[in-house]
């Protein structure tokens, strides 16, 4: 292949400094690995320039200086690797290949067949190098950015390895480098070639990368949303913790989790869930006692705060414990204390690696939220716990009982304990002779009665329900009542436990909060908007009349998370959930449907098709100007001072009517999605109506008629 070689060198140089300004354009301020990449690409830019001026410059610049550029290309690009993973990068391996370029280049000036062996041995080794990095954290990088970057390095190493055997043997000739030959068109065009693979690697490994974590995040949201659901459901603490144990490790690959709680006492470590780990690892360290050097879980136990040990093998911490990790097959162990509501550590949630591990901030930011996560249920089952004992206690110690107990006969207090006076900060003088109803909220008089007449048509002895009691001193509590039918002066009469469950309440309406609603801007988030919308649907399928549901996307939010972080995303998503909820009635309903997307669903806009549909287009006229409307949001800093920005956005609408169709709510969804991503392409800050298609239309989508 005979080819123009000074032309050939021009589009080197242009395709080099192009890929490496726009890989550091890309790369500005976020990504340190890309920005190497870059300077390596403009390294190899400068190093082709140089060639194409053999004879015009001195030879120092044109050969020495020229392969020393190509040679530090390949070296950064090894340094931007090992950072992308987030490891130390073996200098020793990646950088003397630049000196001995530099120094044997300098001594073989006049040697052209030993600097052309020298240059395909060197560069052959540099992609060695890298396909071996590449080889060893294969299972780190997801997607097809790997194959392309170890396609690149392949097709420049084998080349090399041609060009060695060839002059090695004699049967290729080392010819001037801007001589025209077959060896020079096959090795710069490979060149060309491997450089254009390796930065289409390097930057869909970035993207992939992003994706992969963008789905990460989603799966966990989903994860932790389950988790709150079995809290809410009563299951067991054990099956819950195990539940949450096996799903991070199915959601991280490679991580062992355990979790173990403290005795009674705070002393030692107790019950544990590690369902991945040994059995003779969880017996051995069953009742070991905590202290401030036992391990990784011991210490963070004691200490109250997080412990890492990234190698076992070398950390004093587990020099006791050396042999047992080993025969375990454990490597490093991150151990995250679980703190009570009221500061008390209850146990602790550790990670393990087989083998020595570094922990990234985003396993830092899981170890703390799966300690937290824990912590919920550690408290909401000891708290179930302690009541179920509480209630028989009562029944059985009447007389001593730490609860509230009265007897009420025809609706009258008869008889009050301390604990009752004390709760509901009354004497017993102001209680007894009382009516019993006149201390119950008034919107649970209704289920009082009915639960009287109920127990007494039924004969049942037996009663337990929750109810709100007015007291004088806190306001309004809960309380769980329950009881049994008994003999009072030979007179029917109930005898009913009154259990202050205020805090048991707030924490139960806490984690049914945490499972349907979104945790940043409180709006109801999927799994309740599609209980909303199935409900919607059965409701305007009974009444005729027209509903519609908007699908909303923000336009221009994702340069302002890159320009200024996720902290100015939040603010201006919590912003954007404010002004949708001031743009319609309180009977609709506005949730976050995931990301930068919401939804917003409008009943009751009557039985007239046109009508339902001006006024739904009102509606979404009136949220796209407020929305439209400029926003200034207070940014913190890295100094810590915040910055007050103004950003200007807009959004993209699709909307479509229904009169209910329950089960179709996903199709609903996908109509109003479809009319949004139509109002995307039209050019953003737009509105589209998706209607059943007509025969001249083709696709169903219409435009409003803004």
């Amino acid at each position: 292949m005979v080819v123009h070689t000074p032309t050939l060198f021009l589009v080197i140089v242009i395709a080099s400094a192009v890929m490496g300004a726009a890989i550091a354009f890309i790369a500005h301020r976020r990504h340190a690995n890309m920005l190497l990449w870059a300077v390596g690409l403009m390294l190899h830019a400068v190093g082709y320039a140089l060639y194409s001026l053999r004879g015009q410059i001195p030879d120092v610049l044109s050969i020495v200086a020229a392969n020393t550029a190509v040679a530090a290309m390949f070296a950064l690009f090894g340094e931007g690797f090992y950072r992308f993973v987030d490891r130390p990068p073996p200098r020793v391996l990646l950088w003397p290949p630049v000196l001995l370029v530099a120094a044997a280049f300098g001594f073989f000036l006049h040697d052209q067949q030993a600097r052309f062996l020298m240059a395909g041995l060197v560069f052959g080794f540099q992609c060695v190098i890298l396909l071996r990095a590449l080889w060893l954290h294969r299972d780190e990088l997801p997607g097809r950015g790997p194959y392309i970057l170890a396609a690149g390095a392949s097709a420049v190493l084998l080349v090399m390895l041609m060009r060695v055997a060839g002059i090695a043997v004699g049967v290729m000739q080392a010819a001037s480098v801007t001589e025209a030959g077959l060896m020079q068109g096959v090795t710069f065009m490979s060149a060309l070639v491997g450089v254009l693979w390796l930065s289409l690697g390097l930057v869909m490994m970035n993207q992939e990368r992003a994706e992969h974590a963008l789905q990460a995040q989603q799966q966990a949201d989903e994860f932790r949303s389950h988790v709150l659901e079995r809290l809410s459901g009563g299951q067991a603490l054990r099956d819950v913790l195990t539940f949450m144990v096996k799903g991070i490790e199915q959601l991280h690959p490679g991580m062992l989790c355990s979790v173990l709680l403290l005795d009674r006492q705070g002393q030692h470590l107790g019950e544990g869930v590690a369902p991945s780990l040994p059995d003779a690892y969880n017996a051995a360290i069953h009742g070991l006692a905590i202290g401030p050097d036992v391990g990784s879980c011991g210490a963070a136990a004691y200490r109250g705060e997080r412990v890492v040990v990234e190698d076992i093998s070398q950390h004093p911490n587990w020099a006791p414990f050396k042999a047992l990790a080993a025969s375990s097959g454990l490597g490093a162990c991150w151990s995250q204390p679980i703190h009570s509501s009221h500061g008390t550590v209850l146990g602790t949630f550790a990670i393990y690696h087989r083998q020595a591990h570094v922990p990234s901030p985003a396993d830092l930011a899981l170890i703390e939220q799966s300690a937290s996560l824990a912590s919920i249920a550690i408290e909401r089952s000891r708290e179930a716990e302690a009541l179920r004992c509480s209630e028989q206690r009562y029944r059985r110690l009447i007389d001593t009982a730490n609860e509230g107990i009265c007897v009420v006969q025809g609706n009258l207090i008869r008889f009050a304990n301390p604990k009752l006076c004390q709760q509901v900060g009354l004497t017993e003088d102001e209680l007894v002779g009382q009516p019993f109803g006149q201390f119950i909220h008034q919107e649970d008089c209704e289920m009082l009665a009915f639960n009287r007449r109920k127990r007494l048509a039924s004969g049942a002895q037996d009663f337990m329900y929750l109810i709100r009691i007015t007291t004088r001193h806190q306001g309004v509590r809960w309380f769980e009542l329950s009881g049994a039918t008994i003999e009072w002066e030979g007179r029917p009469a109930a005898l009913n436990f009154l259990s202050d469950v205020t805090d048991r309440k707030k924490m139960e309406e806490r984690v049914q909060q945490m499972a349907y609603q979104d945790p940043l801007t409180l709006l109801p988030n999927r799994r309740l908007l599609m209980d909303r919308l199935g409900l919607a649907m059965a409701r305007h399928k009974r009444s005729g009349e027209y509903a519609a549901l908007m699908f909303l996307d923000l336009d221009n939010f994702k340069p302002l998370n890159d320009r200024h972080g996720h902290d100015a995303g939040d603010m201006l998503l919590i912003e954007v959930a404010s002004r949708l909820k001031h743009c319609v009635r309180e009977a609709d309903t506005v949730a976050r449907f995931g990301g930068d997307e919401f939804v917003i669903v409008l009943s009751d806009l009557g039985a007239d098709h046109d009508a339902a549909m001006r006024h739904a287009l009102s509606v979404a006229e009136k949220i796209l100007a407020f929305l439209t409307q400029p926003y200034r949001l207070s940014v913190p800093t890295a100094s810590g001072v915040s910055k007050l920005i103004e950003h200007h956005g807009s959004a993209s609408i699709g909307l479509v009517l229904f009169q209910g169709q329950p089960g179709a709510e996903d199709d609903c969804l996908k109509r109003a999605d479809a009319a949004m991503y139509r109002a995307k392409q039209s050019g953003r800050r737009a509105i589209r109506v998706f209607e059943a298609p007509a025969p001249a239309s083709a696709d169903g989508v219409f435009d409003s008629p803004l």
